[in-house]
């Protein structure tokens, strides 16, 4: 089959291209940065050169695919809102110029939820927005938090000796490892399934008190702690740091929702989603070597 891939070889794609290429799929992956097509080559990949809000571009590169996989950056503006529509209108406009019958999209957990779930919600309107095709096989891929957002904690946990959280340090949360998110995305693609698919991806379960227990093992950090602040506090905190208002709303309210994971986790657990391999106990290894490095280790990690 012919495949297109947006994100570039982020932590995802990473896994998942070099796969497809190997099952004998021809893959070509999309990136905005000129000096990813010869690692994009490297694996047997074509590139292809753009950004997806060009219409044109993708809808040039979308032609002739058996196959598109959509997923959305971290670049999409100061209203998440509002950028995410746009951002699925342009892709349902190349889909539709480009005649693709399937389609996976990399979603989030909370997708199936409204205003409520804060900056998870833009995931619920690409969704929206996608459905609307029609004729199409639709897969939605919906994980939850990546396990690489905890290594936002590094700076406090180095001069601290704590991380803050808005979250209580009981509440137990699912994390996911790109492995486990690759492992329910390439079957989806490899095989889309008919009319609309929705299959969630989650690694483990476990509180911010368990996190800190083994880390304070690993780390030999006897003094460590788990300590929560107000949503006030972290409002502040994200303003202060340069996160445009609305976004930081946003994430301050899908902070809130976190702390219900009856909602949050609703349609996970109803589709009785089994956690994938890579458990806190591997996670734990890699934020130890993290804590120890020079840097390279973002929460920002599903695309680059």
């Amino acid at each position: 089959m012919k495949i297109a891939m947006l994100g570039s070889l982020g932590n995802i794609n990473r896994i998942v291209v070099p796969k497809l290429v190997q099952a004998g799929h021809d893959v070509t992956v999309i990136s905005t940065s000129p000096k990813r097509q010869a690692s994009i080559e490297a694996v047997g990949a074509h590139a292809a050169i753009g950004t997806m809000t060009d219409v044109d571009f993708l809808s040039t590169t979308f032609t002739g695919k058996d196959v598109v996989y959509l997923m959305l950056s971290d670049n999409i503006g100061d209203d998440p809102f509002k950028g995410a529509v746009a951002q699925a209108k342009i892709w349902k406009q190349a889909l539709e110029n480009a005649s693709v019958t399937n389609i996976v999209n990399l979603s989030s957990i909370g997708a199936d939820a409204d205003e409520v779930a804060g900056s998870l919600h833009a995931y619920n309107l690409i969704e929206h927005e996608l459905r609307k095709l029609d004729g199409v096989n639709l897969a939605f891929v919906r994980p939850t938090g990546f396990y690489a957002n905890l290594f936002g904690n590094l700076a406090t946990i180095k001069t601290e000796h704590k991380i803050y959280s808005s979250t209580p340090g009981n509440s137990a949360q699912k994390y996911v490892a790109p492995e486990d998110i690759a492992s329910v995305a390439y079957p989806l693609i490899n095989n889309t399934p008919d009319v609309i698919t929705v299959k969630c991806a989650f690694s483990d379960t476990f509180t911010g008190n368990q996190f800190v227990a083994d880390l304070r093992d690993v780390l030999n950090m006897p003094d460590l702690q788990w300590v929560q602040i107000s949503d006030e506090q972290y409002l502040a905190n994200l303003t202060n740091h340069g996160v445009p208002t609305k976004i930081a709303a946003s994430l301050v309210q899908t902070s809130r929702y976190q702390r219900e994971p009856k909602g949050l986790y609703a349609d996970l657990n109803a589709s009785d989603t089994i956690a994938g391999q890579v458990k806190l106990a591997d996670f734990i290894r890699t934020f130890a070597i993290a804590y120890n490095s020079e840097g390279g280790y973002q929460s920002h990690t599903i695309a680059d």
